[in-house]
């Protein structure tokens, strides 16, 4: 007798025996037992997974005249008949071979008849989606009504192509592809049954290899088998058979890789094409190995892993010590090399300039790297500025990666400052800051303690001529054109100031967004200069909101002072100092100034749309 291949001695002849695929099989077989049969079934799904096998064993169950439990009994008439292929009543038709309207209107005339010595005629449509438009449509009426005695069963690996008209005219079943380990134990079975020796290491890669088909499985271990001169199968041996780089090889490739070894990386390169692998098959398998990595981070236990066997332990090494980062720029660029390969007229030299490209890979230049990168930078450049000491790179990686914040600098205690009139944390409990400390279990006496502070921080903490704080700011907002800095002059110019000491300058301002910004401590230092240019003092600068509760109480505060015995000083003349920048001979004009020619003239219009709000300045005549 001829010899039969592995894959049609072991095809499957019941649904139990269909590996799997339980999701399909098992509701086949209670329709079957509840005679509850559709007249047309899709069976949908990757190549050998099965669906030939379960539309054959239900064309036999259908048909079978001792059923046991749902499954053909392969020993009646009927199901030798089907197993043969000789069965008057099943018809297997190629669509591809036999796509076109004529064919179709052929079955439409076999349709009609009655079985010859069956209970049912099944049709098995193979590769349904190869039909052409005009023979589906000449298909849909049967197959929506066909006559009690007729079972269609479609099969297909593209059911995306078929028409919705025949898909909702059908029920359909999809067919998953096969799981590793399932078809590791059958493979070992076919195997112990076939009186071959396979051991598990070469059941696994064979499995992996078969990318979720059965046929294929049984078909490469049939290769394998016929191949092997000792009979027995390792993974050595099937690797050797099958044209497949080792493990092992892949592995040692990989770290000469990982750690930058050009020379060491081509050295075991040239070791593996002296074996007679293809150049692009050995990129290929370094992306399989490269990708394994990455799905070891994730899932340690994943069936696909199965194949490094004893080397499992160098991969889970691998890749705890690889960041995401750097195995995403090694993808990126071996799967480029990959490409350019198979394209390429010698793609030796394109695997070659490909490996070390990988040998010099660092990092990647993905969105969350480049943010990683930069946040790096930023804190280095927080620490020289703070002037605190410089944190080495792997504690600044660290850091960032676990989104510590920098350390804060401990800076030496400063002699104690001036008096400085804040306003109180907690409003409740309001002092005056001219009047001196009190016991607390004493009532405050109701007549005011002249006590006067020591005269160096009376003359700090004394309070500016409110009346000159028109002037006074006039001339800060003069100092910020002249700079020049028009952000600074542009939040500022909405204020007023309501607060000036030689220590402290509040400014109101009607926006909370100006807060803001005004309170920035660049802002803050440009306005102390402002001050310390005009009044040789250099006061802290904050602003507040009008209307707010803490403009109250500056304002309360400053009235306060100048109702009590503090010194108040008037506003010193601006310096003459050349060093002060001037205006620039500008003034400030009204809208209603300007005339009318030059209002509507493009840049002004322009720009008056824009802020519509803005101050107005006319260069003077001089």
């Amino acid at each position: 007798m001829a010899y039969l291949a592995l894959y049609r001695k072991w095809r499957p002849a019941t649904f139990d025996e269909v590996v799997g695929q339980k999701h399909i099989s098992t509701p086949l077989k209670r329709a079957i037992l509840t005679d509850r049969l559709a007249h047309a079934y899709l069976f949908s799904g990757p190549r050998g997974t099965g669906k030939t096998s379960m539309a054959k064993i239900l064309s036999k169950a259908v048909n079978c005249e001792h059923l046991q439990n749902g499954n053909p009994c392969n020993a009646c008439d009927a199901c030798r008949d089907i197993n043969n292929g000789a069965s008057l009543d099943v018809y297997e038709i190629d669509a591809a071979s036999n796509r076109g309207i004529e064919e179709i209107r052929a079955l439409k005339e076999s349709v009609r008849t009655l079985p010859a010595a069956s209970r049912k005629k099944v049709y098995i449509i193979d590769e349904v989606h190869m039909l052409t438009k005009e023979a589906f449509n000449a298909l849909l009426k049967t197959l929506e009504e066909p006559p009690a005695h007729v079972l269609f069963i479609l099969a297909t690996t593209e059911p995306e192509k078929i028409p919705l008209t025949i898909l909702s005219r059908c029920q359909r079943y999809e067919f998953h592809r096969i799981a590793v380990s399932d078809i590791r134990n059958h493979l070992l079975y076919v195997a112990k049954k076939s009186d071959l020796s396979l051991t598990e290491d070469a059941a696994d890669l064979i499995a992996v290899r078969s990318d979720g088909g059965l046929r294929d499985a049984l078909s490469l271990l049939d290769q394998c088998s016929s191949a092997s001169e000792t009979g027995a199968l390792d993974a050595k041996t099937v690797y050797d058979l099958l044209g497949i780089t080792g493990k092992d090889e892949i592995m040692k490739l990989f770290s000469h890789i990982r750690r930058g070894e050009g020379s060491a990386a081509l050295s075991c390169f040239y070791q593996i094409l002296q074996q007679g692998k293809e150049p692009s098959l050995v990129l290929l398998e370094l992306l399989e190995h490269l990708r394994n990595l990455m799905i070891y981070k994730i899932n340690p236990k994943a069936p696909d892993l199965s194949i490094y066997g004893q080397s499992l332990s160098q991969l889970k090494a691998d890749a705890e010590a690889m960041s995401d980062d750097y195995m995403d720029a090694l993808f990126e660029s071996l799967h480029a090399t990959l490409i350019e390969a198979r394209q390429n007229q010698s793609p030796r030299m394109s695997a070659e300039m490909g490996l070390l490209r990988l040998c010099r890979v660092k990092g990647t230049k993905n969105i969350a790297a480049m943010e990683k990168r930069l946040t790096h930078l930023e804190q280095m450049m927080e620490a020289l500025l703070k002037k605190g000491p410089p944190l080495p790179p792997a504690e600044l990686s660290r850091r960032a990666e676990a989104k510590i914040p920098p350390a804060p600098v401990i800076k030496e205690e400063s002699p104690p400052t001036p008096p400085r009139f804040d306003m109180p944390e907690k409003p409740e409990k309001k002092l005056d800051p001219t009047s001196a400390p009190m016991p607390e279990k004493k009532e405050r006496p109701t007549t005011r303690k002249t006590t006067p502070p020591a005269a160096a921080a009376s003359s700090e903490a004394a309070l500016i001529d409110p009346s000159s704080y028109e002037r006074l700011w006039k001339d800060v907002l003069a100092y910020f054109m002249a700079i020049p800095r028009i952000d600074v002059w542009s939040c500022m110019q909405k204020g007023r100031l309501i607060f000036a000491s030689h220590v402290r300058a509040v400014v109101a301002v009607p926006q909370p967004f100006l807060v803001l910004a005004i309170n920035n401590k660049a802002y803050q230092e440009i306005a102390a200069e402002a001050f310390l240019k005009i009044t040789g003092k250099r006061p802290e600068v904050k602003a507040v909101l009008q209307g707010s509760p803490d403009e109250a109480e500056v304002l309360a505060q400053r009235d306060r002072m100048a109702g009590s015995n503090v010194p108040t000083t008037k506003e010193p003349a601006p310096s003459s100092d050349k060093s002060m920048p001037s205006n620039d001979g500008y003034h400030r004009v009204k809208k209603s100034e300007i005339p009318q020619e030059e209002l509507v003239s493009p840049a002004l219009s322009q720009a008056l749309k824009i802020t519509p709000d803005c101050d107005i300045y006319e260069k003077d005549a001089n």
